[in-house]
């Protein structure tokens, strides 16, 4: 679903109008997909002087194949978005998580998409960064697949504080698999499922 918004161009101070998304469902609108997992959706550009610049902002991802629903919203909003998902009445069949940051709804899709279970994921990456020399200095550990005709493969990508570059890191499904024999009969689902989640469920 699309709606009209007003802005105000930070570069020639001018208010335009321009679409934004409230949901988007990629059964739908197949394009829109490869907008989320290129980072292009929220890039806006002024009408006056054609500068452009991205600005996310709130929209619900719905994938009816998979049953999976991803909202993305604000960090001051996690907690109306987990109430609001609640009287949603959405189908117990669903997969529902909340996000605040675009990295992390990129990966939950791209974690779905390969058909990993995010839950495994996060103690996965957890396993990972336990084991790592330098974790104190990791921003994050994000899940990626990259998908060639010949060989598609998924891979970790490691974001340190003190670095502007992106490490990438093998993806070993054995020890994911390991993961997921000792803790799957045990986790229950959540909206939020990241790095706070993983250690809760480890202690």
């Amino acid at each position: 679903m699309e709606k009209k918004i007003k802005l105000v161009c930070p570069e020639c101070n001018k208010e335009f109008n321009t679409d934004i998304y409230t949901s988007i469902n990629v059964q739908l609108d197949k394009d829109m997909k490869t907008k989320i997992l290129s980072g292009k959706l929220f890039d806006i550009e002024c009408e006056h002087c054609h500068s452009k610049f991205h600005i996310p902002y709130p929209v619900l991802y719905h994938d009816m194949e998979k049953k999976l629903l991803i909202q993305y919203t604000e960090e001051k909003d996690l907690k109306s978005s987990e109430i609001a998902l609640k009287n949603a009445n959405v189908d117990t069949d669903y997969t529902v998580r909340i996000v605040d940051n675009e990295r992390d709804w990129i990966e939950k899709i791209l974690i779905s998409d390969s058909g990993f279970d995010d839950r495994i994921m996060e103690l996965y990456k957890l396993l990972i960064l336990s084991q790592y020399e330098d974790a104190e200095n990791v921003n994050g550990l994000y899940y990626w697949n990259i998908q060639t005709l010949e060989n598609p493969h998924y891979v970790m990508v490691l974001d340190e504080k003190e670095s502007d570059k992106m490490h990438f890191m093998p993806f070993h499904e054995g020890v994911y698999k390991q993961v997921e024999e000792v803790f799957l009969s045990d986790i229950q689902q959540d909206y939020i499922i990241d790095a706070n989640w993983a250690i809760s469920n480890t202690k």
